[in-house]
């Protein structure tokens, strides 16, 4: 599974769009894992499936065996009524046997008699309601047509049919659909055959490979499938009625990502066919479902005509991660829900990897390092957790599916992937995949596979990264002697207490020069400290403990050292490390390693960099003081000091796109617009995105396609009542998806009180599908005035949220009081420890919401003060 795209909910839930249910219902999912004594090894489903009622019915044919005598055994239905259930021997004779709703998750079979030893088969007939949350089986109604669609992970097949629905369970599939005669239909494997009926058809598919259920998959409706071609295997775009010329681009772009997959793995695509779907309800950004891979349809359907590099640039980091999971999660998939981080962490590293091989123009690698940081930040607190640890309740399991799985994880198998050698690492994956394939396996089979290829202990290394939680600081100094002196401890933000210490073995890469050439050695970090003999050097001139970078952990080095490799940045490092070197500036100005005025300071020292990745990691930079350190009062001197630190880029990059230039400036300019007209208060670059807003509604394509969205959402910020209602418009009758995103992110820019009130109502009352809803609340709390508006959105509406959004949505609510305020903070609290708005996990979210906004709020009293000075006096004046 992918993360949703970047929208202005993803600020405030770190990774997953994944949000939740009543509290009612929160709890259903439970923490009982299935018995062994009677498992299945094979199931057949049939589902009758009109999208155009509200219920289905279905049944299922489970072939069974039982490994002992018992007298009951539990499988996994929710939500389910279940008309029948017989239990029958191998031979068909019928065994006698009474079923109950054991728990709200599990049907118990118990029989008169134990069952011995042998094969049995199992018989339910059932039916249900379509779910309108997108979990389960749901429908949703688009362009006046039904669809059905499914989500699965992690736990939610069993709200769809009876199953055995965990990981371990790993069974061939047989699906049978019966369907409305002008409906088609898209499962994991291709049509076996089609028995056409009066007014309805029934739809065979053939028989899966073994898959867990949280794989599978279902399309029904008025589909249009577009081929894909150039692959080793068949496939087809899938779309809903009227977009399959939006279709184009997925089709061109999926061939070589898979070629460049099976050329890393050694090996064949492992199914028999690969669909991908576009689903405009859909709460992940995608879905590793095997030969039918789920994506939102704003993420894989684009307009020829307007689409821009940040879409396509998503696309193919999106396709390459599930595609990826293809090998690493369903041909092997893990054996429970412990190994969730790995599963997601494999396959971000190994899709970025692919799209940057595939789609090099998108420097998928610096996106990924700026992302980091945020991992790292996360894992400063002492809120944090392991990112492997024993899971042994699914409530809520998709919080394990946060930043650091995803980027700490991805950080640091690319981190032993270096240490280990690309090939060697390389050898060691193929290995692994070819002994578990078709199976299940745990982390340690991996770390084993690795051990093995490379003649390392790379488990004992790799557990300090995984099996505790934190990042550790590494400080380099030199010696009188010219030798490095090197040694680790817990970073952590600045006043809190240190837990016991803890120790990592970390690879570390060491960049350094005498002044005339840049040298890198390798060492692994293993003891508190280390003196290290630099090859080809006396006395170095200076040194970055993270080359690269390519490791999980900050580093610092003494502060004239700092200044030197920041006054030569460009001829030191390359954009990679300037834009890591930035990260890390963040990092020790929250561990009090340094003041806040040579923060603000320092990052000017980047604002010529000729680089538009730089550029982009030095305005996550200015986010950071304007979140921590802008208050009303310091508005216009924080406006002055971004067009001073953007100014220059702007004019070197320009406000169009220029002839032969860089994709990378293309990806740039529209972040760039935004911060100097929004934060900068540049009346120029509004006047001028006001401009391209009105030239693309008279006549769309006009424009620069990466342009669009900001040119809207600008225009907003100075917009009226007519231009509201225009936009609201315009978002409710898009036809292309992207589009709709665009004017919606757009009525969250609206800056007068009276439009805001009626957005915000709008968010709740307008056609909002359940992953829109937090973007106009969220976009909002970008301008000052409107801090505290998803807070206030949040408590005054929780019961109407809870009714409209996806499950285990509610789980991050406590994330709306994120920010610097201390009283918004206390308030989250108050109303946190009320019963009636407490879900399983939440308490884990306020701990590091409350880490943050203490963190925030300790800053802005430690270096508030300098830092208005520097800005007031160094930048207000001018």
């Amino acid at each position: 599974m992918r993360p949703a795209p970047a929208i202005a909910v993803s600020a405030l839930f770190a990774v997953v769009l994944v949000l939740g249910l009543p509290t009612s219902t929160a709890l259903a999912s439970g923490s009982g894992r299935l018995g062994r004594d009677v498992l299945p090894t094979y199931e057949r489903l049939k589902l009758n499936l009109d999208a155009r009622k509200e219920a289905y019915s279905g049944s299922a044919h489970v072939d069974l065996r039982a490994l002992t005598s018992v007298d009951s055994f539990q499988f996994h239905s929710e939500g389910l009524t279940i008309r029948s259930l017989t239990l029958r021997t191998a031979k068909g004779a019928v065994v006698p046997s009474s079923h109950a709703q054991a728990a709200p998750t599990e049907v118990t079979v118990r029989t008169h008699t134990p069952l011995k030893p042998g094969l049995y088969t199992l018989d339910v007939e059932f039916t249900n309601s379509f779910s309108n949350r997108a979990q389960g089986i749901y429908r949703m109604e688009t362009g006046g047509e039904s669809y059905c669609f499914t989500q699965f992970e992690s736990d939610d097949a069993r709200k769809a049919f009876p199953c055995w629905d965990e990981p371990s369970f790993k069974i061939p599939y047989q699906l049978t659909l019966v369907l409305p005669k002008t409906h088609k239909s898209v499962s994991n494997t291709p049509i076996v055959r089609t028995i056409p009926g009066k007014v309805s058809k029934t739809v065979v598919f053939r028989k899966t490979k073994p898959v867990p259920s949280y794989i599978l998959a279902i399309a029904t409706g008025p589909l249009e499938l577009v081929p894909i071609t150039g692959m080793s295997i068949p496939g087809n775009v899938v779309t809903v009625k009227g977009k399959a010329a939006l279709a184009k681009k997925a089709a061109e772009m999926a061939p070589p990502i898979l070629a460049a997959l099976e050329r890393y793995f050694g090996r064949p695509y492992p199914y028999e066919k690969l669909d991908v779907i576009a689903v405009p309800e859909f709460w992940p950004g995608a879905m590793e479902n095997a030969g039918a891979v789920t994506f939102r349809d704003d993420v894989l359907l684009v307009d020829p005509k307007t689409v821009g590099m940040s879409q396509l640039s998503t696309l193919s980091v999106y396709m390459a991660h599930e595609f990826a999971h293809q090998w690493f999660g369903d041909l092997v998939t893990m054996t429970w829900w412990d190994d969730l981080w790995l599963n997601e962490a494999f396959a971000e590293w190994m899709g970025n990897k692919i799209s940057d091989e595939v789609c090099p123009e998108y420097n998928q690698r610096v996106k990924d390092l700026r992302e980091t940081q945020r991992a790292m930040t996360t894992d400063s607190r002492l809120s944090t957790r392991a990112i492997r640890r024993p899971v042994s309740a699914l409530d809520n399991l998709l919080q394990a599916a946060d930043d650091l799985a995803y980027k700490k994880g991805q950080t640091v198998l690319g981190m032993f992937e270096q240490w280990l050698g690309p090939e060697t690492f390389r050898a060691g994956v193929i290995a692994y995949l070819k002994e578990h394939e078709w199976g299940n396996a745990v982390g340690s089979d991996l770390w084993d596979a690795l051990s093995k290829a490379s003649g390392k202990d790379a488990s004992a290394a790799m557990s300090t990264f995984l099996d505790q939680e934190g990042v550790p600081l590494v400080t380099a100094s030199v010696l009188p002697d010219g030798r490095v002196k090197l040694s680790q401890k817990r970073f952590l933000s600045y006043g809190i207490a240190p837990p016991p210490e803890k120790l990592w073995q970390i690879p570390i890469v060491l960049n350094y020069s005498d002044g005339s050439q840049v040298r890198t050695q390798h060492v692994l970090l293993a003891e508190p400290e280390m003196t290290v003999d630099l090859e080809g050097v006396k006395t170095p001139a200076w040194i970055i403990p993270n080359g690269g970078p390519a490791g999980y952990y900050r580093w610092s080095v003494p502060t004239d050292m700092m200044n030197r490799i920041a006054e030569n940045a460009g001829t030191v490092m390359n954009p990679v490390e300037r834009v890591g070197y930035l990260g890390n500036l963040t990092a020790l100005l929250d561990a009090g390693l340094l003041r806040g005025n040579e923060y603000v300071r320092l990052l000017s020292r980047f604002s010529d960099d000729p680089s538009p990745e730089v550029i982009l990691g030095l305005m996550d930079n200015l986010t950071v003081v304007r979140r921590v350190f802008v208050t009303p009062e310091l508005a216009d001197p924080y406006a002055a000091y971004v067009r001073r630190n953007l100014g220059p880029a702007l004019a070197r990059f320009g406000l169009a796109r220029r002839e032969g230039e860089g994709d990378g400036v293309s990806l740039l300019r529209p972040a760039l617009i935004r911060a100097v007209a929004e934060d900068g208060k540049d009346s120029r670059v509004l006047a001028y995105a006001d401009s391209l807003a009105k030239q693309h509604i008279a006549s769309p394509g006009s424009v620069d396609p990466s342009l669009i969205g900001v040119a809207l959402e600008m225009s907003a910020l100075r917009g009226d009542e007519a231009m509201f209602q225009d936009y609201k418009k315009r978002f409710e009758q898009a036809e292309i998806p992207a589009e709709r995103g665009r004017y919606l992110a757009a009525l969250g820019k609206f800056r007068d009180p009276k439009i805001v009130d009626e957005a915000i109502r709008y968010s709740l009352t307008g056609p909002l599908r359940p992953q829109e809803l937090f973007e106009i609340p969220t976009s909002l709390a970008t301008a000052l005035e409107y801090d505290d508006v998803p807070y206030k959105w949040m408590s005054e509406n929780f019961g109407t949220i809870a009714s409209k959004v996806p499950p285990m949505f509610l789980v991050y609510m406590p994330l709306m009081a994120g920010g610097c305020s201390l009283p918004r903070l206390e308030a989250a609290k108050k109303f946190f420890s009320d019963p009636a708005h407490v879900v399983p996990g939440s308490e884990k979210e306020l701990a590091k919401v409350s880490d943050s906004v203490t963190d925030c709020a300790g800053l802005r009293q430690r270096e508030g003060t300098v830092v208005a000075a520097y800005l007031t006096q160094q930048v207000g004046s001018r």
